[in-house]
Order: C-alpha cells, then structure tokens, then sequence
C-alpha cells in the first residue's frame, strides 16, 4: 500500500480533502470515509445552486454543468461531470473504483470522474481533458489532479485477460495476477499534458483498509 499523500489531509470527522496549493477557497475536493455523518455531509453539500450526481454506468460519457435549482437526479449514463459555475457540487460514489477531481485554476473549471478498469480501458481521463479544453479551454498544464482511496495493486486480483486490456500495468505479485489502476491513470494523465508534479494521490486501498473506506471486492462482491 502506497502511504499517504501530504496533501490528502484530513479536514473534517469522516472527511478529507486534497490540499491543491492553487485550490484555495475556489475549490474544496473532499472524500467521505465510512464514518463520515450522512446528514452533516448533506448539509455542507447544500450549495447555492445545487448539487449534480453522476449515475455511474462504468462507461466514458461526461455531462456539463451550469447553475442548478436545487439537488438533482443522478444524470444518465454519466460517469464524469464538470463546471465552472460556482457553488454547484459534483457527487460521485466509489468503493474501489478511482475518484479523480480536477482543478483548473486560470478558468476556474472543475471535473469529477468515477473510474473503474472498464472506464480506464476506454480511456476516461483522456476524454474528459479534451472535454475539459473544448468546454473552458482549460490547458492540461494547468490542472491540479487528485486521486481518492482506490483498490491498489496490493489487492486487485485480475484474470489474464486484464494483460491485453492494461500491458505492463498487469503483473504477477506473489503468485497473483495484479493490476495497478492508479498506474494507469496516471500515465493517460501524464500523456495528456497534465503535469507528474501536479497529480495528488491519496496513497489509500480502500481493500486494505475496509473499516475505513467502502470496498465492494473487500465486502465481498468483485467489480
């Protein structure tokens, strides 16, 4: 297990958040934890013009936001959101899966992504930096990106078939078959344009640590 990222921090009882030195108060990029108080997020998450959930389908579509009314629906086979407006809440839900928030701070533009292997594969963080450009004009270079509590190496047991889906990100680990998703996703990032230096990784298996993070392969269930 990776160790924790100085720039994860905890921030709240139940909820942490990535400390992007050029986030300030423009963005607040918070994972909640297994003990996080359900009600109290609700309330923080009570922003001005709304909130905005994705449905989460394991597939690649991404949905624009503008000012909201009030909370809404989860949006339809989306997996990834983005704004610019101010005081609108972007809500994913992981177990496992990546959640990758992304900063611009010249356009102040913001992304969320719910990836799992299939939106990996298919090359999520990719599409959603030429989603995040034809939008707000946003420069990889620019972005800040953090990646939460996800299953790491240490415990994604794949079939063989991952070896044709992620290469060299598929390995044998003491007599497993491992694949390393945050390896991946960094590396569609970092070929992207985003820069090494400006990708923040939590550091944390949500199998290693169930009591604390959810864990749908942990809990028994695989993805």
């Amino acid at each position: 297990m990776s160790k924790t990222n100085a720039r994860f921090e905890l921030w709240r009882p139940g909820l942490w958040r990535f400390a992007f030195p050029e986030g300030g108060e423009h963005l607040v990029a918070g994972v909640g934890e297994r003990s996080c108080d359900v009600e109290g997020l609700r309330q923080l998450l009570a922003a001005k013009h709304g909130i905005a959930l994705a449905e989460q389908t394991h597939g690649v579509s991404l949905s624009a936001l503008g000012l909201l009314a009030a909370p809404q629906a989860p949006i339809p086979g989306c997996d990834g959101l983005a704004t610019r407006a101010e005081q609108v809440a972007l809500v994913i839900r992981t177990a496992d899966c990546l959640p990758i928030v992304l900063w611009d701070p010249v356009k102040r533009a913001a992304g969320l992504m719910h990836a799992g292997w299939r939106g990996l594969w298919k090359h999520l963080p990719l599409r959603m930096l030429s989603f995040l450009h034809q939008l707000y004009q946003t420069r990889a270079e620019d972005l800040w990106v953090g990646i939460g509590p996800s299953i790491r190496p240490c415990c994604y047991e794949v079939g063989r078939e991952f070896k044709e889906r992620f290469g060299r990100f598929v390995k044998v680990q003491r007599g497993r078959l491992v694949c390393d998703l945050i390896g991946a996703a960094k590396t569609q990032l970092r070929a992207g344009g985003v820069r090494g230096s400006r990708i923040v990784d939590a550091g944390e298996c949500t199998a290693c640590h169930p009591a604390r993070w959810y864990s749908v392969r942990k809990d028994g269930a695989c993805d």
